[in-house]
């Protein structure tokens, strides 16, 4: 029996014409610490396909980790990381929302309220 994972969902909406460069700067200056805290990347999607410059992309970046232990072990460090809190505040004036979601599939809930 595998364990049950949870994803991580990050949907950024970015201003108009900074969709590129939002995505650029996540994978380079975000993603090496996510993975250094136990996350995997599992996707990213971009919404519309193609980079507007006169509209928002949004963007999701999907990411997973290992159970319950994995998530608290991840959020911990985020939490401790000076340099998680910088990268969103540089990011925040080029997006024009941010929002994290969590989920898991149906099957692994069970497991991961009660280990």
């Amino acid at each position: 029996m595998t364990s049950p994972s949870v994803q991580i969902i990050d949907e950024l909406v970015a201003r108009p014409g900074e969709g590129g460069q939002v995505l650029a700067d996540y994978m380079e200056h975000y993603a090496p610490g996510a993975k250094a805290r136990g996350m995997t990347l599992d996707r990213v999607m971009v919404s519309p396909p193609v980079w507007m410059d006169d509209q928002p992309n949004t963007i999701m970046i999907i990411w997973s980790v290992a159970g319950a232990e994995g998530w608290w072990g991840m959020r911990l460090a985020g939490t401790a990381s000076p340099d998680t809190a910088e990268f969103w505040g540089r990011i925040a004036p080029r997006l024009l929302d941010r929002k994290r979601r969590f989920a898991a599939a149906p099957e692994d809930v069970e497991t991961l309220c009660h280990g």
